[in-house]
Parts: C-alpha cells; sequence; structure tokens
C-alpha cells in the first residue's frame, strides 16, 4: 500500500497531516498560538518553489476552474489501478495515465 500514498506510508503521513491541522487551527484561534516550539533555524533564507506529485490534464467538474486543461494541487493519495487521486482539497477520477 506504500505505492499509494506517494512512498509514505500511511502510518507516517497520516499524524504529520494531523500535525498541520492542529497548528493550522491553533493559529485560527485568537491566543491560541504562543509560537512555534522547536522550530528550526534558517539563516540567509528565500521562498522558493519545488516540485510536488500533481495531474495535469482535461479537466471537468472543478468547483473553482473552468473545464479545460488544468493542474492538481499537490497529490496526498494515488491509485493508478482504481484511477483516483486525492489532493489536500478533493479527489479525482482519472481515465489513465499517458507516458
Amino acid at each position: 500500500m506504500t505505492d499509494k500514498w506517494l512512498g509514505t506510508p500511511p502510518s507516517v503521513i497520516i499524524p504529520r497531516l494531523q500535525s498541520l491541522l492542529a497548528d493550522l487551527q491553533s493559529l485560527s484561534s485568537p491566543g491560541g498560538f504562543a509560537g512555534p516550539e522547536n522550530a528550526v533555524t534558517i539563516r540567509n533564507c528565500m521562498l522558493a518553489q519545488r516540485s510536488v506529485p500533481c495531474l495535469i490534464g482535461e479537466m471537468s467538474g472543478h468547483p473553482h476552474i473552468k473545464d479545460g486543461t488544468g493542474i492538481s494541487s499537490e497529490l496526498f493519495y494515488f491509485d493508478g489501478k482504481r484511477k483516483i487521486a486525492r489532493s489536500l482539497s478533493r479527489w479525482y477520477s482519472f481515465d489513465g495515465l499517458i507516458g
């Protein structure tokens, strides 16, 4: 089942996502976030982008993007046999992969 979770076993990715959710909920609560504990210090940093697993293709039925060519956000689950994938915000079904 590891391959369906993009190389990360469910026992690892689920607690990480739960921790992210708890932190974001804390940030949204008035007075609920005192600051990160054990934060890593980064010196001379800059904001950058990197590649993440996603789907690109002809979309239809997306609630915020009109039908046509589009790119999904980062995928957290991918099952090529069942032809389904899950991003942070929604499920995708696809008819096949090219390449």
